[in-house]
């Protein structure tokens, strides 16, 4: 193999050599972060100033490492295993995801959940690892670490070149940026500002709300461009230096998003007001006042808003207007836990969720949980005809279905993939009218864009009366919906998992016949974090695809599972693409191809229903009874209360 000797750098000296570059070209020290942020600027705007000394000479600057966010080279190629250690405030989604990667690389990764200030320092003295990764890290690494020229320190950092702040994301969907991305930067004194290892940019084609870019796309990204910082610090080749005055260097300092430009105004057009919603969503949520009638009277109060969604029909809209004397705040209509608020220009937009307060001691709930609605108009959707598959309704409506080619594509977009009792019910009935519709020869549970399903709603469960008796009937509502699936005899059933999975999620979706995913998915399938046996037919389900030794250490390790290992074990059928858009984009194409073998699916689906129902029901029963006494235990209330409160 050839190698170009010119950048070839023994790695031990790459940050000797880059510390006197930087000396010789960058002048006077630059101020930290910290100082910067609290400089006074006008309120709403971000810095626009470069903060860094320009070097003059554009004509020498080499290119940018970037990584093609469209075609990443994911080629898993057996090279020196190393050992890295995680810094991370908590093994979030793009932690995990990261994680799993690397160890499917045959590297040996240790994680270190919310470490602080010299901790940071011991663990890593203590791991003696290659090199350290900060997935998702937003505090001070010490300069012990960073300093070490032996060692690097990546930094992934969830926006362009040059963007640097706590709130990145934020500011991205906020001013309606068209393109973002990931870095992974060495770690420095002024956090944000070290040397660019790798890059990654992607176009924001989407509505998509915070966590949704950063839990697909960013994460996307960032796991590429860790992938391509290795391989670059492998073979010794040095990280580019931040310089404002690269042309390709088109980010800059943004403060940290305040609580006044978290504050929506409702006269705008509903879909700016949308747009700021998503910007903080789903942490730390946006703020407005909401005016609701009650009893004659005008009530008021300022919440937390998340799960923006459009109303797209305008007549509805001047309809409720018409009624009474509206003004924008005002909540107009409801429907199936959301509300629909008035905002400028003739315009109306849902949302799902509401804080009672921004603060961590408020739950995030179902809009209609949280408001007094005596006298808000209810809106149902009495039904609904199949749209064209790829679209979805110009209204909320969190469980819809798309037909093409005699397949029924049903989608159940629930807020983090949480199923309230209520949801469960619905999606049951769903299921239920498409078993029967003789037009209909193949099924596809589509779940959501951003989760497949979570299982049941411990914040709904958690806010109920009494926890124990709402968790039963939240966990017998998803066993129906289950058993639905199990009950399409005469159709093949595919399961579609556009986003990640967890707990009864998992299970659910290996009722279909056949499982199919994309390589980005992350499965968690186990319930005992939260002190649960679980059930959703597990029992039956899991060890029926992967077999019982398996199925224990799947359901008993509590670890992260990537997609293609749950193929490789038998959990799930086929991996499609590297994201939901590729998975989607092939879905018609596989449902043609497995709609040449459904005869044979049916015969024997249809050959073991006799038995099949007693089967089931007897794993029901002891599933159940396990769970019974599960949420009579102390320990899971203590739990699940630190969960939805965290």
């Amino acid at each position: 193999m050839m190698m170009r000797r010119a950048t070839m750098i023994y790695r031990p000296a790459w940050r000797s050599m880059l510390y006197l570059q930087k000396s010789a070209t960058r002048g006077t020290a630059v101020s930290s972060l910290q100082q910067r942020l609290t400089s006074q600027q006008p309120l709403g705007q971000a810095s626009h100033q470069p903060m860094r000394q320009l070097s003059q000479q554009s004509s020498e600057y080499s290119p940018l490492p970037w990584v093609d966010f469209a075609a990443p080279n994911l080629t898993k190629t057996a090279g020196k295993p190393l050992k890295i250690c995680f810094l991370c405030n908590s093994f979030n989604g793009l932690s995990q995801r990261l994680y799993l990667e690397l160890l499917s690389r045959g590297h040996h990764v240790m994680v270190h959940d919310n470490p602080r200030g010299e901790k940071m320092t011991e663990v890593v003295e203590t791991d003696q690892p290659d090199l350290v990764v900060c997935p998702f890290l937003t505090r001070r690494v010490p300069a012990s670490l960073f300093n070490n020229p032996a060692r690097p320190v990546l930094i992934v950092h969830p926006g362009i070149p040059g963007d640097e702040g706590p709130s990145s994301i934020d500011w991205a969907l906020k001013e309606g940026a068209t393109e973002w991305g990931a870095t992974v930067l060495q770690a420095a004194e002024t956090m944000d500002s070290g040397d660019i290892w790798a890059t990654c940019k992607f176009p924001v084609n989407r509505q998509a709300t915070k966590s949704s870019l950063y839990g697909k796309e960013v994460t996307q990204a960032a796991v590429v461009s860790v992938l391509k910082a290795i391989d670059a610090w492998e073979q010794g080749v040095p990280p580019i230096r931040l310089d404002y005055g690269h042309p390709e260097v088109k980010g800059e300092l943004k403060r940290k998003l305040t609580v006044e430009d978290r504050q929506v105004d409702w006269t705008q057009p509903a879909e700016d007001v949308a747009r700021g919603v998503r910007a903080c969503d789903s942490q730390p949520g946006a703020l407005g006042t909401l005016r609701v009638a009650v009893q004659d009277q005008q009530l008021k109060h300022e919440f937390a808003l998340f799960g923006a969604c459009v109303e797209g029909d305008p007549d509805m809209v001047w309809d409720l207007k018409k009624e009474r004397d509206v003004t924008p705040g005002d909540v107009i209509g409801r429907r199936n836990g959301a509300v629909l608020v008035a905002c400028g220009q003739d315009t109306a937009m849902w949302i799902s969720h509401l804080k009672a307060s921004p603060k961590k001691t408020s739950l995030k709930l179902p809009a209609t949980s949280v408001l007094p609605l005596v006298d808000v108009t209810s809106l149902p959707i009495d039904h609904c005809e199949p749209l064209p598959y790829g679209t979805r309704p110009k209204t909320f409506q969190d469980v819809w279905t798309t037909r093409q080619d005699g397949v029924c594509y049903v989608h159940f977009d629930f807020y983090n993939g949480a199923m309230s009792t209520h949801q469960c019910k619905r999606l049951e009935k769903v299921l239920c009218g498409v078993e029967a519709d003789p037009d209909c020869t193949m099924v596809v549970l589509m779940g959501g864009y951003n989760f497949f399903s979570n299982g049941i709603h411990l914040n709904v469960i958690e806010n109920s009366e009494c926890a124990a008796t709402e968790s039963w009937a939240n966990i017998t509502a998803i066993d129906d919906v289950v058993k639905a699936i199990f009950s399409m005899r005469s159709k093949v059933t595919v399961s579609a998992l556009q986003g990640n999975a967890g707990a009864g999620g998992v299970m659910m979706a290996l009722a279909a016949d056949k499982v199919w995913s994309h390589a980005g998915v992350v499965l968690n399938p186990h319930y005992r974090k939260m002190a649960l046996f679980g059930s959703e037919y597990w029992t039956y389900s899991l060890p029926r695809r992967v077999g019982n030794p398996v199925a224990e250490e799947l359901t008993h390790e509590l670890q992260p599972l990537l997609a293609t290992e749950a193929r490789d074990k038998g959990m799930i059928d086929d991996v499609i693409g590297y994201n939901a858009d590729e998975l989607n984009a092939q879905i018609p194409r596989m449902c043609r191809r497995l709609q040449l073998e459904s005869r044979e699916i049916l015969r024997e689906k249809q050959s073991e229903t006799s038995s099949l129902w007693s089967t089931l029901e007897e794993h029901r029963h002891q599933e159940l009874a396990r769970m019974w006494k599960c949420f009579h235990d102390k320990e899971y209330h203590k739990r699940r209360h630190n969960f939805v409160y965290h």
